[in-house]
């Protein structure tokens, strides 16, 4: 927790704020615990109302304007706010959310805690922690690129392409008289126009293993949609392997094979969308370490580019791998 305001005063007092009552005594708050995160405040805590019953509550307040597809987003509270309560009036397992609202500049959302633990908890194999649960992560992003997205279209989500992305890219290249990431933007670029669109659907953003909860070996509930955007499936399909092959490069091929036999569609061009995700990846770091290092953003959010340099790595690597 970067925010040592957070205390257990202030969080009863927005949770009271927030959340209408009918009882004229108070949500009383205990047990506030904060989660690790290196662009959100989270907390877990327990809430204890009139009637004596008790609801375990998580708060997470946005201190970083940054995801995956721009810099400088202030729509991340009603974003998230949007895709949950679509989410569950289609019953995707996802946390309720049950009141948004801000402490001066700072937004802050507050949704029911979701009963579940990270799969990485106490293993001493990842891999072997992660293997049964690779059907079930591409069964879930079939499910989620299955549904209805037109109650989202006013809700402020990101049109996410491909095109737009380079675009991007290049623009913090330039910001940041950085030549290599104009290069490989350069031999992304011709593979961009053969690539078949497929029909844009509400994508995760950034479905990375530890954003799952799971209780009794089942997924119990897909967290933090502060990436979700309107985009080509094969974004989430991709990015979630890119995040598995971390693992085991055999798992990430596996997950988009299940998804595959889930959808009845075929993934082609992985090697380009693995180069496409780690230049993004790169990018990004690279920019927010340049944004730090000039006082555009706070330095609270430095831990996130501590591995710059093995990600542009791995964009060099993936890039040759694709043949570019």
């Amino acid at each position: 927790m970067t925010n040592p305001n957070f205390d257990l005063n202030l969080v009863t007092l927005l949770t009271n704020k927030v959340i209408p009552i009918s009882e004229t005594r108070p949500i009383e708050v205990t047990d506030v615990r904060a989660l690790p995160s290196w662009e959100h405040d989270t907390l877990n805590y327990v809430t204890r109302w009139a009637n004596g019953e008790t609801l375990p509550l998580t708060l997470r307040s946005y201190r970083s304007p940054i995801t995956y597809w721009q810099t400088q987003d202030p729509n991340k509270r009603d974003r998230v706010w949007a895709v949950l309560r679509r989410l569950r009036l289609d019953g995707y397992p996802s946390p309720r959310p049950l009141a948004r609202g801000a402490l001066g500049k700072t937004d802050f959302i507050i949704w029911a805690t979701v009963q579940g633990e990270s799969w990485l908890g106490g293993v001493e194999n990842a891999a072997d922690a992660l293997r049964p649960l690779v059907p079930q992560l591409a069964e879930l992003l079939a499910r989620l690129h299955a549904l209805d997205h037109n109650g989202l279209n006013d809700e402020p989500l990101y049109q996410a392409t491909v095109a737009g992305t380079l675009v991007r890219m290049l623009l913090w290249s330039r910001e940041m008289g950085e030549p290599e990431l104009k290069q490989m933007i350069a031999r992304l670029k011709p593979v961009v126009a053969n690539i078949q669109g497929w029909q844009h659907k509400l994508i995760h953003g950034d479905l990375h293993p530890e954003s799952v909860l799971v209780r009794d070996g089942q997924i119990t509930a897909v967290l933090n949609w502060e990436h979700a955007a309107i985009g080509d499936p094969r974004w989430d399909v991709m990015t979630t392997a890119h995040h598995i092959r971390e693992y085991s490069p055999e798992l990430a091929e596996q997950f988009v094979n299940w998804y595959e036999t889930f959808t009845g569609r075929q993934v082609t061009d992985r090697d380009f969308w693995y180069a496409l995700i780690s230049v993004r990846q790169w990018a990004l770091k690279a920019w927010l370490t340049h944004a730090i290092e000039s006082k555009k953003v706070s330095s609270s959010l430095a831990d996130w580019t501590k591995d710059t340099a093995a990600a542009q790595l791995r964009a060099q690597k993936d890039l040759l791998a694709a043949g570019l």
